[in-house]
């Protein structure tokens, strides 16, 4: 589940109509979101307020294994239309198997130049800062400067900068951090199919070059991602290929909805040079309620989502399990981690997390 915070950067980017899955480091998000899912472990409470439509703060409790937190603000330039934690959709608030139209993306776009998001948060004990700036420079071009200062590590805070430009079509990025001095492209290309053919998925291609300006070395990843368009009548499926040379690593995906509550997922992983494999499965179930809009038809009965079931299960990494939903007005995460070949200690984390904001 995401944390407030996390919640209210996505709000920004989908108020502002940028949209992330444009991005070569989400072509396998479909995947992920089934796959490599974040369980809580120990105890994790999260309190947030919304004192106006441009500031918010929140906080942050974890009292098992062992007790620490956070405070952190947000400022952001425009107005967020953020709902409290007992009237929020709950599907904006957990990472999930989601289709995303590029036409709910165009609206906002004039109206979001300019504006800009500040972000920061301070960590007990220890006293470690994060922060992040965001800013829209045109309706195609966002800047992204992010930074992490740990006062108990010498030397100086580490930052990262990201300049994207998206048309749609295709998406760029070049990003620095000074901690390593790597520099990185990326770009991401829709193929568009005839336009006497019939529409019924689409093909992209990426790729990521990197170079690390103080230990002389680079690196090159590429991806292929086919999607099926969910408007043609066929459940949508989702393939990706992606493969890095220099540490000669692939992996394949595939993603398929099998009903409106089900989505399930497979992922193989290959290593070309010592011939290590992974082979994973994974999937979704959604639980749902029906909320009447105030009409008298029985068809006016909209279906929203209530809970989320995952599991997912791997060589390599084990088992998995997590739900989440929401109780009365507070949101939860309930999750374990376990290995399966450990008779005598399966267990391996155990947790729950608890989010109310209002």
């Amino acid at each position: 589940m995401y944390d407030f915070m996390e919640h209210c950067l996505r709000c920004y980017y989908r108020q502002s109509g940028w949209n992330e899955e444009n991005q070569y480091s989400n072509l396998c998000s479909w995947s992920r979101a089934l796959l490599d899912f974040y369980t809580p472990q120990g105890l994790s409470l999260y309190l947030s307020k919304l004192p106006t439509p441009q500031f918010k703060p929140s906080y942050t409790m974890n009292a098992l294994p062992s007790l620490n937190g956070s405070i952190g603000y947000l400022y952001t330039s425009r107005s967020l239309d953020i709902a409290t934690s007992a009237t929020v959709d709950f599907q904006d608030m957990v990472d999930r198997f989601r289709i995303v139209k590029p036409d709910d993306l165009t609206s906002r776009k004039q109206e979001s130049v300019n504006h800009y998001l500040l972000y920061g948060r301070m960590f007990f004990p220890g006293a470690r800062l994060e922060s992040m700036y965001v800013r829209r420079i045109s309706d195609k071009m966002q800047c992204l400067i992010t930074a992490v200062n740990n006062p108990r590590m010498p030397g100086l805070p580490e930052v990262a900068m990201q300049l994207q430009y998206d048309v749609g079509k295709w998406c760029s990025e070049c990003s620095y951090t000074t901690d390593d001095g790597l520099l990185g492209l990326r770009a991401l290309y829709n193929f568009d199919q005839p336009e006497s053919a019939i529409p019924t998925g689409q093909w992209a291609l990426g790729t990521e070059i990197y170079y690390g300006m103080l230990d002389k070395s680079a690196g090159l990843s590429t991806g292929l991602r086919y999607r099926t368009l969910p408007s043609f009548g066929s459940p949508p499926i989702c393939f990706t290929y992606t493969l890095n040379p220099v540490v000669g690593h692939m992996s394949t995906a595939y993603v398929a909805q099998i009903s409106e509550e089900l989505a399930m997922c497979s992922r193989y992983d290959f290593s070309i040079y010592s011939y290590e494999s992974d082979l994973s499965f994974g999937f979704e179930y959604r639980t749902k309620n029906k909320q009447d809009d105030g009409l008298t038809q029985v068809n006016s009965d909209t279906e929203k989502l209530q809970g989320l079931i995952k599991a997912r299960i791997g060589f390599a990494e084990g088992l998995a399990l997590m739900w989440e939903g929401r109780f009365k007005n507070t949101l939860f995460s309930v999750g374990l981690t376990a290995d399966l070949s450990n008779r005598s200690s399966p267990i391996r984390t155990i947790g729950i997390e608890m989010q109310y904001f209002g």
